[in-house]
């Protein structure tokens, strides 16, 4: 399959500092504190916003609407969304699958106590196997958690938390499946919480990345400043010293 085009977040180990940030929210000195902050992508959360967010902060926009190279990749959106993250205050769960595998190496090799959940591209190819492995990764994920975070609502759009409606995620609902799912419903099982706040305040922070994206701004809107003055600039010899406008001679007084 095609790759995409590698950025210069690619397998750097500058990608730590953003998990980094998110790590510590969930060890600020409160006794309300989620265990970890699960975040679902497409339509295993219906296409949930704050999540998306928070995965494009951690994968530095790897699924911004705007990335046209995902869909240079040819596979189905729901290839490429089928992701599962869990972060914990000193891991990582990571569901994904073959395809989309590749894509996200470069962002979360560095990341440390990464636990993959990925089957190999012969066992993805039976339906279902791939979903009763995607449910049962899910439940081992979150099995040692009693709170978990959910990233609810994205930034400029806070939407009233409602777990009814988590529930109602195709992903969250398949966990009460009898035989491959956590015996009971999710939100009866764990206390959620919206983390959105929180989360709003850490993707303000300037960090590495972004500090570097900052100077590139500014460095690419001097570049195209510079660029367009630069036709309009009266063009002179550098060499031959400036004459005196002849209107400006003319009217000099002879001196005395």
């Amino acid at each position: 399959w095609r790759s995409l085009v590698p950025t210069p977040m690619a397998f750097s180990p500058k990608t730590c500092s953003r998990l980094r940030q998110i790590q510590s929210i969930l060890t600020q000195s409160s006794k309300s504190q989620p265990d970890g902050i699960l975040c679902f992508l497409g339509i295993d959360s219906r296409y949930n916003e704050g999540c998306r967010e928070l995965a494009n902060y951690l994968l530095f926009g790897l699924y911004n609407q705007n990335n046209n190279e995902f869909e240079r990749t040819g596979f189905p959106e729901e290839i490429l969304d089928d992701v599962i993250i869990l972060v914990k205050p000193d891991s990582v769960h990571l569901y994904c699958n073959p395809v989309n595998y590749s894509y996200l190496l470069p962002y979360v090799a560095y990341w440390r106590n990464l636990h993959f959940h990925c089957l190999t591209e012969n066992e993805y190819e039976d339906e279902e196997v791939a979903e009763e492995f995607k449910i049962s990764s899910f439940v081992d994920m979150v099995r040692d958690c009693s709170r978990i975070g959910i990233p609810y609502s994205s930034q400029g759009h806070l939407q009233i938390f409602d777990m009814f409606i988590v529930e109602k995620w195709p992903i969250v609902q398949a966990f009460a499946l009898e035989g491959i799912g956590g015996d009971g419903f999710f939100t009866m099982k764990y206390e959620l919480m919206d983390v959105s706040v929180d989360l709003w305040k850490t993707y303000s922070k300037m960090d590495p990345v972004s500090l570097e994206n900052l100077i590139s701004l500014k460095r690419n809107v001097s570049t195209y400043i510079f660029s367009y003055l630069t036709p309009h600039r009266p063009k002179r010899n550098p060499w031959k010293p400036v004459e005196k406008d002849r209107r400006m001679q003319d009217h000099e007084e002879p001196s005395t």
